[in-house]
């Protein structure tokens, strides 16, 4: 047998329990998709970096991301979005990004039911790092279809049937603080004038 091999075997599923938040977004992203389409049993939850919250009226489910590169995290949520049997597309109207770096809509193309994604992705160096919300509305939203020129999201927008929830604001990163891997030694300060 190979001895070499155990040390690494027994690594593995400590290797394995790093958190990906690419891949814990696309998770999340595909929960709230069944959750809102499929009527799956998906609650508030908080893990980490990403967190899942769920909407009444209207029924609606908003992933939150916080750590993770923008433009890795969004692929991996497209790709979860992509997937689904609805086939959602990019509406033909386009919206302001205001303080992130894009903000995109997805309307479904089945005609029985008015499925909405928005997926709004922050600017390096802010948080949330992305979020998505997945929403139903009781009629076909006519930006879907046509393009309506450039949309702002109002400051401070009523709630009503026809919108999706309102969207967190953006915040800078937390810096964290460096750590040295070699303690400085009084000795070896600067030079003194």
């Amino acid at each position: 047998m190979r001895w070499y091999l155990i040390p690494l075997v027994l690594c593995l599923p400590a290797m394995s329990a790093h958190a990906d938040p690419a891949q814990d977004a696309r998770s999340a992203t595909a929960a709230c998709l069944s959750a809102v389409i499929d009527g799956a049993p998906v609650e508030d939850i908080q893990d980490g970096a990403i967190s899942i919250r769920r909407g009444k009226d209207p029924v609606s489910c908003t992933v939150s991301v916080a750590a993770g590169e923008p433009v890795v995290v969004r692929d991996a949520v497209m790709t979860a979005i992509t997937r689904r049997a609805e086939l959602f597309r990019p509406t033909r109207t386009r919206w302001d990004p205001q303080g992130f770096a894009s903000r995109e809509a997805f309307c479904n193309l089945s005609l029985r039911r008015n499925l909405n994604v928005a997926v709004s992705t922050a600017k390096p160096g802010l948080q949330p790092v992305l979020v998505a919300t997945v929403f139903e509305v009781p009629e076909r939203d006519g930006r879907c279809d046509r393009d309506e020129g450039i949309q702002m999201l109002a400051e401070k927008e009523p709630a009503s049937a026809t919108s999706p929830p309102p969207i967190q604001e953006l915040t800078p990163k937390p810096v964290k603080a460096k750590k040295r891997l070699i303690p400085r030694l009084p000795w070896l300060g600067r030079d003194k004038e």
